[in-house]
Parts: structure tokens; C-alpha cells; sequence
């Protein structure tokens, strides 16, 4: 990499501000949130929900700090953690809650000047809710965007109701990173063992789908969409879903482009979790233009270089410059 560390960006993190923890234990139950006090830390609990994990590293921000100066990071875009974004909670609450976590993680940006940016959490629940929040979260608070949970329990992105959140995404011209809940279908395969590594992936690539096959990019087509964790499985498998789409078995609705594949080129991915093999994929799908740096911390470990893949990949340097760092300046920061 020849850029200079300063313009390295990580374009996918986790967080959990440290005092939203300590305002769910003042006030969170009359959004039906609480904290659990445990040996590894507190743990944030939501009525109708498994029970969950402690936030641990996500809210420790002199260990975050410590991690982006080792990896050589100028930079972390900074979202919600998807085991808490409150996808049991009644719509309103859920909108409460989202207002509640942006502010905090506002907060988070304001006191370490040029070291984060964010993505909003909206309520999924209610895309009219969702598009208020993520329109307040951007003129108000200063946030690049948002990232928002591929079909978490039960809600379904592909719906019509979303249409609002979309519009004005595309309106903003802001981007909306799409990721794998927590709770989604891919939690429950079988063997239970494989629900992290591949569950998810399954949730993303099969979101990701519906709505190309559900002509969304038709409709907006400006809008600006990333998946994370390389994409899932859908670089991989497009043609079976072309096939689908061009025998008419697996075609919703008329596409303006001739098959499902072609608006993969529209879309961003990150590199987190996927092999060299993979970029180099990624890059002949949809251009070195399109590909992100990411890490998903804390998630993916504090020890492997989060560009790894990218310089094994055996990309010209100029292709590495754009995914280390000049693809999210202009995706994410309009620079």
C-alpha cells in the first residue's frame, strides 16, 4: 500500500458507546431493555429475545484506539452492534431506541475528532419510522449513512413498506450497508456450529437477491448499497439465480436488465472473512472501484492484518490503493 496510514480506512466496525450501557441501566425498561451484570461485563437484554452476549470489547474505546494505531488505520466507520439493534421491540420503541443509540454514538465521533464516523441504526420495524430517523441521523448528526439488519427476525426488507427508507437513502445520497442479523433465518441451521460462519452469509446472500430480483435498483436507482462479508454467497452463485430469473421459475417481476447479474456491478463489498481467491472474484465482478477495507471488529480478531487478503491477492497498486482507502473517501465521505 502507498497511501499514507492517515487515509486507511476501516468501513466495517462494531460498537456499543459505553454511556448508552450506563443509560439502559437508569431508564431502559420502559423500552423493555436491561442490563445484565456478569462476569465478563454488562450484557444489554431485550424482552422476547435469546439471551445475549456480553458487549465486552465493543464498548471499550482505549482498546479500540490501541488496535487502529497497531493495524495502521486513520479511520474506523463505526455501527450498531445487530445483537442489539431491537428487532422485538414495538415499532415505536424501536424508533425511541434508535434515537437513543445515535446520539450516544454521536457523542462517540464528536470526542475523538477524525478518528470515527457512523452509520445510523433505524427502526426496522416501520419503514416510514426508519426513513425519519435515518434522515434526522444525517442533517442533524452528521452520519455517513446507515447499516441495516438483512431480514432479522421475521421483518422482511424486500416488503413494500420499506420503499420510504430507500427513497430516501437515494434522496440523501447516503449509503445503506446491508448486514446479517443476529437473529435471522441463518441462525437456525443445522449443525448449530455452522449458524455463524455460513447462517449469516446465507442471510445476506438471500436478502441481497430478493431485492435485485424485486427490481429495487430499477426503482432507485441511485442508491447506494454495500454487503458486507464479500457479499455472501452472491458474487458466487448469480448464475443459478440468472438461470432462475431466465427460465421464468424464480422471476417476481420483469427486470430492466437482462438478467440478475448485471446489477451486481452496482453494489459494494468489503473484504471481511473471504480469501484472496475471493477479491480477486470480487474485483473482476464488480471492479477494484467497488471493493472495501473492513475488519468487523472486534468480530474477526485483534491480531490478523485487516488487509491481508487484499495484498495476497496480487492486484495492480493502484487497485490496492482504491480498496485500502480512496473507495470509501468517495463512497462513504464524498471526497
Amino acid at each position: 500500500m502507498t497511501q499514507s496510514n492517515d487515509n486507511l480506512i476501516d468501513s466495517h466496525a462494531h460498537i456499543v458507546p459505553e454511556t448508552l450501557v450506563e443509560e439502559v441501566r437508569k431508564s431502559g425498561s420502559t423500552l423493555g431493555i436491561s442490563v445484565e451484570d456478569t462476569d465478563r461485563g454488562p450484557a444489554l437484554q431485550f424482552a422476547g429475545l435469546p439471551h445475549l452476549r456480553p458487549v465486552g470489547g465493543l464498548a471499550q474505546m482505549g482498546t479500540r484506539l490501541e488496535w487502529l494505531e497497531k493495524q495502521g488505520l486513520g479511520m474506523q466507520i463505526v455501527s450498531s452492534w445487530l445483537d442489539i439493534q431491537g428487532y422485538t421491540l414495538t415499532a415505536d420503541h424501536a424508533a425511541t431506541w434508535a434515537r437513543l443509540f445515535n446520539e450516544h454514538l454521536a457523542d462517540v465521533i464528536s470526542n475523538n475528532p477524525g478518528k470515527f464516523q457512523a452509520l445510523a441504526t433505524v427502526p426496522v420495524q416501520d419503514g416510514e419510522l426508519a426513513a425519519r430517523e435515518l434522515e434526522f441521523a444525517v442533517n442533524e448528526l452528521g452520519m455517513l449513512g446507515t447499516m441495516l439488519a438483512t431480514d432479522p427476525m421475521e421483518q422482511d426488507l424486500a416488503k413494500e413498506s420499506f420503499e420510504p427508507l430507500w427513497s430516501a437513502a437515494e434522496a440523501l445520497d447516503v449509503p445503506v450497508v446491508l448486514h446479517p442479523p443476529t437473529h435471522g433465518f441463518g441462525a437456525n441451521i443445522n449443525p448449530s456450529y455452522l449458524a455463524f460462519s455460513l447462517g449469516r452469509t446465507l442471510d445476506t446472500t438471500i436478502t441481497s437477491a430478493k431485492l435485485i430480483l424485486g427490481g429495487l435498483f430499477d426503482r432507485h436507482p441511485n442508491l447506494k448499497m454495500m454487503l458486507v462479508h464479500g457479499g455472501g454467497y452472491l458474487p458466487y452463485q448469480a448464475a443459478r439465480i440468472d438461470n432462475g430469473y431466465l427460465s421464468g421459475s424464480g422471476k417476481p417481476v420483469e427486470l430492466q436488465r437482462d438478467k440478475p447479474s448485471d446489477y451486481l456491478p452496482l453494489l459494494y463489498y468489503d473484504n471481511v472473512g473471504v480469501s484472496s481467491a475471493a477479491v480477486r472474484m470480487m474485483r473482476d465482478i464488480a471492479g477494484a472501484d467497488h471493493i472495501m477495507l473492513g475488519s468487523d471488529y472486534v468480530f474477526s480478531g485483534t491480531t490478523r492484518p485487516v488487509a491481508l487478503n487484499i495484498n495476497e491477492a496480487n492486484l495492480a497498486p493502484d487497485e490496492v490503493n482504491l480498496i485500502c482507502c480512496g473507495n470509501a473517501h468517495r463512497f462513504f465521505l464524498k471526497e
